[in-house]
């Protein structure tokens, strides 16, 4: 019991006994060194660790430099810095034409549609794209004649030989002029030129500047200027659409796994986003060929690539294939070049936060060529601001109606969308797209052609019908009203969706309206301005051109078809008003773009001469 009782009072005297006791005193004094001791080295550990992991990032100078070694882009200006809109008419002839040698010194826009056959779905393609306004497009025939088409293989030859041609042709195509490439037989055009383009910059902007963030800068020599410069290592020029899966490459292809992930927010499809099997929550991030907008310049290297394969490759999906081997093989490279420049201990902390930038490149093992090209500036749509892709995403849309607010406000939870918020009409829509049931200004006694006629050319009011009283397909987990739309999914939804475009009621007096718009300033012999300023040279009006450098004008390419695009029960094209309502007018290459007459205009002056004769 002594024992105890002296534990106890040592005990007693160390916890509450004088402070100055050299009993207390050491206690506290231990604890308090070992704590100084562990910060101590934990600090020289880092410091260690910190200073290994930097000297690992600089590299030593034997990694490739990927950025040089592999060729990139030159130095030129960027598209999103073009002015492709001009605002100076040109003086324009009694009958619409253009002085022939007339120097258009803005950029144009061309749109190629390739196809094999004449079909509905051309027509609907061609028709949307009329209504809207969009320049007359050029149809990539796989034969001269549409009667016989080839087999699947021969027909994508054709059709990227087509491409190619059109785009190195240095009379209609200036290498800063804008290209569009849509599937011919299975696009609808859902907004006008004016927003599209406008999206393309915009886009092009923001992606550049993440791009920049992303791989940084490098001094380069400009030979135009003569003199160094800082330019961002790697762009995005061209802008494809993107696909929620990776078709037809193998899924472990570097197609597949080394492309960047989509911008859209990682559970934009609710818990399921990415994991569902199907495809359908997947977030889109592959590359589809069915869309694709970008400078001639651009575009030419891309597609002679593609050309290059597809001759030597008997594939009918060779063109998607090489397109999207493109890309990842590009994003590879990037990567590369990526984390030879990046420090070590920054990939580290971002990996372990879960925020890495780093493209997958796990168990993809590329033989890249020194000299060999892999950078082509190649970006995707991933929020279908520009193009929607309808394969495993029919059921992302809804046609909405932006005045309605009970539907705004209700959509993205009826789609489970995570912070849902109300949709709104996109500004750019309510700000500059002209409203489409306005009719064109006619100087005084100019003559209507076709002339107007009540019951066919009836139209809503403007002041009654606006873009927020229209019926707009949105993708509803994006929030994005596309400008165009490609049907490379279900062909049985078809019918349903042409229905349910916006303009579809009236689809017939909305294309006579766009012939009509065309009479005064540009239906034009050279048409630098066509009906907008960014159009081509070859003019035209209410038809297409081929590569073949023949113009059908739309009785002749969709004669047959009118019921299944207008479903209005009026009848043939161009028979509306008992007859042909237009005279041939022929271009400065002296070919027929508008009206009805032999196809140039040595055959049209040798039958006049013929009858003169008579």
């Amino acid at each position: 019991m002594p024992r105890l009782t002296l534990q106890t009072d040592w005990e007693h005297q160390r916890l509450h006994g004088n402070p100055s006791s050299p009993l207390r005193q050491i206690h506290f004094r231990r604890p308090r060194t070992r704590i100084l001791r562990i910060i101590f080295l934990t600090t020289a550990i880092a410091l260690c660790f910190i200073f290994f992991l930097s000297r690992g990032s600089g590299g030593d100078g034997t990694v490739s430099d990927y950025w040089s070694q592999y060729q990139s882009l030159p130095v030129s200006q960027p598209p999103d810095d073009l002015s492709v809109i001009s605002h100076e008419a040109p003086p324009v002839g009694e009958d619409g034409t253009l002085p022939s040698r007339l120097e258009k010194t803005n950029p144009s826009f061309h749109i190629l549609m390739p196809a094999v056959e004449k079909n509905v779905g051309l027509c609907q393609t061609v028709t949307s794209a009329m209504i809207l306004n969009y320049p007359p497009p050029t149809v990539i025939k796989s034969l001269p004649d549409f009667s016989s088409p080839p087999t699947a293989h021969d027909a994508v030859v054709a059709q990227i030989k087509g491409i190619v041609s059109f785009l190195r042709n240095s009379k209609r195509v200036n290498e800063k002029d804008l290209v569009l490439i849509v599937d011919g037989s299975d696009t609808f055009f859902q907004l006008p030129p004016e927003i599209l383009i406008q999206r393309f910059h915009t886009t092009l902007e923001k992606h550049n500047q993440k791009l920049k963030e992303k791989y940084g800068v490098v001094v380069v020599e400009n030979p135009d200027k003569g003199s160094k410069e800082v330019v961002q290592k790697y762009s995005q020029r061209v802008i494809f659409a993107a696909s929620k899966e990776c078709f037809p490459n193998h899924p472990d292809d570097v197609a597949c796994v080394s492309v960047p992930g989509s911008t859209l927010p990682p559970d934009v499809y609710g818990p399921k986003t990415d994991i569902q099997r199907d495809g359908q929550r997947n977030r889109p991030r592959w590359l589809d060929s069915g869309a694709v907008m970008g400078q001639a310049a651009d575009l030419l290297p891309i597609y002679e690539r593609v050309l290059e394969y597809v001759l030597h490759h008997r594939n009918r999906h060779g063109d998607q294939m090489v397109l999207s081997r493109l890309y990842g093989t590009q994003e590879y490279v990037r990567e590369l070049e990526r984390r030879r420049t990046s420090s070590w201990l920054k990939e580290w902390f971002r990996d372990m936060i879960g925020i890495s930038e780093a493209t997958n490149i796990t168990n993809v093992y590329l033989r890249l060529e020194p000299g060999q090209r892999y950078e082509f500036g190649i970006g995707l749509d991933y929020e279908s601001q520009l193009f929607f892709t309808m394969k495993n995403s029919r059921n992302d849309v809804e046609w909405v109606k932006y005045n309605n607010i009970s539907q705004v406000s209700t959509v993205q939870a009826r789609h489970g969308v995570p912070r849902e918020v109300r949709l709104t009409l996109p500004a750019d829509i309510q700000e500059k797209a002209p409203n489409p049931f306005t009719q064109p200004a006619r100087a005084p006694g100019e003559a209507v052609k076709p002339p107007i006629n009540e019951t066919v050319d009836s139209l809503p009011h403007p002041m009654n019908m606006t873009w927020e009283t229209l019926p707009l397909m949105t993708n509803v987990h994006s929030a994005a009203v596309p400008a165009t739309i490609h049907l490379n999914g279900d062909p049985s939804v078809r019918p349903e969706w042409w229905s349910n475009m916006w303009f579809h009621p009236w689809s017939r007096a909305l294309l006579r309206k766009y012939i009509r718009s065309a009479r005064g300033r540009v239906a034009s012999q050279s048409s630098l301005l066509g009906g907008s300023d960014w159009w081509d040279a070859r003019g035209g009006i209410g038809g297409v051109w081929t590569n073949y450098d023949e113009w059908m004008d739309f009785e002749d390419l969709c004669s047959g078809f009118e019921e299944k695009i207008f479903d209005d029960g009026l009848g043939a094209w161009g028979q509306e008003d008992g007859g042909i309502f237009q005279k041939p007018i022929y271009n400065q290459w002296g070919i027929l773009i508008s009206g009805k007459g032999p196809p140039n205009l040595e055959e049209a002056q040798n039958k006049e001469a013929g009858n003169q004769g008579k």
